[in-house]
């Protein structure tokens, strides 16, 4: 719906689609028969998008899932047995068989199985269709860890849906849970079905209720002669309580295009609509089966093919992705687990290269599979992994996945932060997560950086530019230093901020939203501050304070355009020697920049035109006010040598002792 909502000519293609699958269908019934004693061979690849937790399933349990694929589309699967009254003499033998690809676009070794380090595996729409291979080439299947969208387990679309190439994002093929491949690891029996059906709907084949996603609401037809009229299944009926549209005719619930979980089943008359649709130059699938493309994508045979190896490692986290906690964020001496995501063919030999002064764990090494370290030196970490076998090695090296910070706080509370430094994010005093050193992190192009383009107070804020968005559900994050909150009052517990964001999406139905953590275990574990309303978690309006703004935004200073957030802190909690503070954005692909400034935690007083330094305590001016001709009295405690310049209520400098 949401797609049709953008391209509305798709319902024009979908109508000239099935026009001309069921002329195909009328010219070639006589030949269908004959097909079963054939085989279409067709290539495609596993796109496994993960962070290193369960979500990146073995190659064994992917292989185990071509297996299961390759019965259930060629009436190999014992349960066919189990079908019911006269529908087991009508099940198909699709005459297809799936096979991994043994050549990727470039022409280069591959086993099929494309592993991709990124927080897409918690988004699961068309922006994590990460790395997208040539889809005339190719049937392209994403795994990932959950869907936004409460209760989805997968989803594809037609052929005819995606005819038209919009380039971006990569729409053509199935994203589905990792833990539904397979009957082995992760997987269950239960569910390795689920991408049998989802790859029929990139094949022309409809819900057997017709073109919805809910089952059970009303009759409907499927435009397949031979699947009878049903509302649809959400679970296993008998077949004396599956007559519910028409009397005395029982509905064909075990079919793989159902949700009732008991398929066994496709029926003739699907095979001839998915033929048609095979046959069809539509999206290119009349391309993936021909010889040509069985040989540039290697799946021509099914000899071995041994590639060398692909080098590739995340980090462990420690809950789920979602609540925000994770082990990119740490301090001297906190172990941190790198885990090994290396891929593309079996791996001989490994070895860890890490920078110097790591420790290693006890049971761990620089040739472990997944090994435990410690890290002493301060900031990003430089990590490389290689790994061989007798075809050839790769060398992977992230200096951006682990942030180490010190276990002891730098900075005392009250604490104000104007962003007025261009170097506040370089010099380790805050840390802006989600880039390297060429700007990206997982795969896109947006982060926090210092600007001097916006700002509520002074000439400095915190942006996220998010106007240049590729993806929905993105995760940004900006990082504190340790702040020691043990000298602040207990009447000035709170931690508050201003920000300005809008959105490019006239609707304001974005999902964009913003969530602040803090943590008194250096990043081990961050708890959630932010009321989801005040914050708006959900999206949409409750967070966007500015509006619709079609062009790259840029505030004033204007009051309208600038929204306060104000946290409670609990004393008995955050009253400690080091406290991290982080504020997590979730972005739209049609939303817009975020800035904050003015963060301030222990209610430190506000500077009037210039950042003011929490270094230095007791400052103290008199007389105040004064004039240009009158002594100024500076007292400042714990100063060491300083440079004294005076700056009225506007921010414009008035004097300059040292002129």
């Amino acid at each position: 719906q949401k797609l049709l909502k953008e391209h509305p000519e798709i319902l024009e293609l979908e109508k000239s689609m099935e026009v001309s699958t069921q002329e195909w269908i009328k010219n070639h019934k006589g030949k269908l028969e004959k097909s079963t004693t054939g085989r279409i061979i067709i290539p495609f690849v596993f796109h496994v998008i993960n962070e290193g937790g369960i979500e990146n399933v073995s190659d064994a349990q992917l292989i185990d899932e071509v297996r299961i694929m390759n019965i259930d589309y060629n009436k190999q699967n014992a349960d066919t047995a189990d079908a019911v009254g006269n529908f087991k003499y009508i099940i198909a033998n699709m005459g297809v068989e799936w096979r991994l690809a043994k050549l990727d676009p470039n022409g280069n070794c591959t086993n099929g199985i494309d592993r991709i380090t990124s927080d897409q595996t918690y988004v699961g729409d068309d922006y994590s269709k990460l790395n997208g291979w040539p889809r005339e080439k190719y049937v392209n299947v994403w795994l990932i860890g959950q869907f936004q969208i409460p209760g989805a387990a997968g989803y594809a679309y037609y052929a005819s849906d995606v005819a038209v190439d919009y380039n971006f994002p990569h729409r053509d093929g199935v994203i589905i849970l990792s833990n539904y491949m397979g009957s082995i690891g992760t997987g269950s029996a239960f569910t390795s079905k689920a991408l049998t059906h989802e790859i029929g709907h990139c094949f022309n084949l409809q819900h057997c209720w017709g073109n919805t996603n809910n089952p059970e609401v009303s009759c409907g037809d499927d435009e397949v002669e031979d699947t009878p009229e049903t509302k649809g299944w959400l679970s296993c009926p008998t077949p004396s309580g599956a007559q519910i549209c028409n009397a005395g005719v029982v509905e064909n619930y075990q079919n793989y295009m159902e949700y009732s979980y008991c398929s066994v089943m496709f029926t003739e008359g699907q095979k001839a609509r998915w033929l048609a649709t095979a046959n069809s130059p539509v999206s290119g699938r009349n391309n993936l089966w021909t010889d040509s493309n069985l040989i540039a994508t290697g799946t021509y045979d099914t000899l071995p093919s041994p590639c060398a190896p692909i080098a590739g490692f995340s980090v462990k986290s420690t809950v789920a992705n979602s609540t925000g906690n994770n082990s990119r964020y740490v301090c001297t001496g906190t172990p941190v687990q790198l885990l090994n995501s290396s891929g593309n063919g079996t791996i001989t030999s490994r070895h860890w290269t890490l920078p110097t002064g790591t420790t290693f764990a006890i049971g761990s090494n620089d040739s472990s599979l997944s090994p435990t370290v410690m890290f002493s030196r301060l900031g990003w970490q430089v990590i490389s992994l290689t790994v061989s076998n007798s075809y050839g090695s790769s060398t992977y090296t992230d200096s951006n996945l682990v942030y180490v910070s010190s276990a002891t706080a730098s900075i005392t509370a009250p604490y104000y932060e104007g962003f007025e430094d261009p170097g506040i994010f370089n010099t380790g005093r805050w840390t802006s997560v989600n880039f390297d050193a060429n700007n990206k992190y997982d795969n896109n192009i947006t982060w926090f950086t210092q600007t001097t383009s916006a700002a509520h107070n002074g000439n400095g804020s915190a942006v996220l530019n998010n106007y240049d968005a590729h993806a929905n559900f993105d995760i940004d994050e900006i990082i504190t230093p340790g702040i020691n909150m043990t000298a602040v009052p207990t009447a000035k517990m709170q931690l508050s901020f201003y920000y300005s964001w809008a959105s490019a999406n006239q609707y304001l139905d974005g999902q964009d939203s913003m969530v602040v953590y803090a943590s008194t275990d250096c990043g081990v574990t961050w708890r959630v501050l932010s009321n989801a309303a005040k914050l708006g978690s959900t999206g949409g309006n409750a967070v966007l304070n500015a509006g619709y703004v079609q062009a790259n935004f840029v505030p004033t200073t204007a009051p309208a355009y600038w929204k306060q957030v104000t946290l409670s802190l609990t004393p008995s909690t955050y009253q400690v020697a080091n406290v991290h503070f982080k504020i997590r954005a979730f972005t739209s692909i049609h939303g817009n920049n975020l800035y904050i400034d003015d963060f301030n935690v222990g209610g430190a007083p506000a500077p009037t035109g210039i950042e003011q330094s929490t270094s230095i305590t007791g400052i103290q001016l008199f007389p105040n006010p004064t004039t240009r001709d009158a002594t100024l009295n500076v007292q400042l405690e714990n100063a060491g040598k300083v440079v004294v310049k005076v700056y009225d209520i506007s921010g414009k400098l008035v004097m300059n002792p040292f002129d």
